[in-house]
């Protein structure tokens, strides 16, 4: 990737799966992530807040979650490619307040508007995976010569980003010079979610990676390694961000297609 699209996009991804005649209904935790997602072929069917599914547009931007009440429901023949970025890159590139995104997605062109076009062009055009990752790291650079330079709001979300969700907020905002009711808001309007639900979307989501490179250990003992109190604080915390268990939101969580 090059250098300069490194302070916004942490990667690209590309899923496919053929679904024949059955299909898959698969909930989604809260969760930090923000991405740009383009459907190759079927787009998925998604459903908020319990409501009916609905088509995903054809390009959709997905802003992070603090809640867990997403459903996906995958058919037919899937493949999307995704461009994944660092928290707050969304807000650097065009200065959009991020919490009109917050707990869902968009179609691509309500924010970006006829920038869409191109990138969309592009990345459908290209042959194979390779060839789409270029296309969009060019349509990336062509927007990021307007983005604005990283500030410590930015910096703060990474923080926590890469601290797995374990550095204190009071701290963080007070590294940034600000009261911990402003850093809250800045925070909010650049990354999407407040940073205390940031943080807890951030250390659910690194507990469930860790339990599926790590199969052996015990969720005790994953708890007590990702900062939580103990196993019921872990417990109830997954309660609340998935409205499962621990093992059955898992069960299912690992069935979604992988890159």
């Amino acid at each position: 990737m090059p250098l300069a699209l490194r302070s916004l996009v942490s990667g690209f991804e590309e899923r496919s799966a053929h679904f024949g005649q059955t299909s898959l209904t698969h909930p989604l935790p809260a969760r930090p992530d923000l991405f740009i997602e383009i459907y190759l072929a079927e787009p998925y069917r998604v459903s908020h807040q319990r409501q009916d599914f609905e088509k995903s547009p054809e390009v959709a931007l997905v802003g992070p979650h603090g809640v867990g009440t997403t459903r996906l429901l995958m058919a037919g023949e899937i493949r999307a490619f995704s461009i994944r970025f660092q928290p707050g890159a969304i807000h650097r590139l065009i200065r959009f307040d991020m919490n009109c995104i917050a707990n869902h997605g968009v179609a691509m062109a309500d924010v970006f508007g006829g920038m869409t076009t191109g990138l969309r062009d592009a990345v459908l055009g290209a042959a194979d995976f390779s060839s789409r990752v270029g296309a969009a790291e060019r349509w990336l650079g062509s927007m990021s010569r307007g983005a604005r330079p990283l500030d410590r709001i930015d910096i703060a979300a990474r923080a926590l980003l890469e601290s797995g969700g374990q550095r204190r907020i009071d701290a963080l905002a007070e590294w940034a010079g600000l009261s911990e009711r402003q850093f809250t808001r800045r925070f909010a309007a650049q990354v999407g979610l407040n940073p205390k639900v940031y943080a807890r979307a951030v250390r659910f989501n690194a507990m469930l990676k860790a339990r599926k490179s790590q199969p052996d250990t015990t969720w005790t003992e994953l708890a007590h390694a990702a900062g939580y109190a103990d196993q019921a604080h872990f417990v109830r915390e997954c309660r609340e961000l998935t409205n499962s268990s621990p093992s059955a939101f898992f069960a299912d969580w690992t069935r979604i297609p992988s890159t």
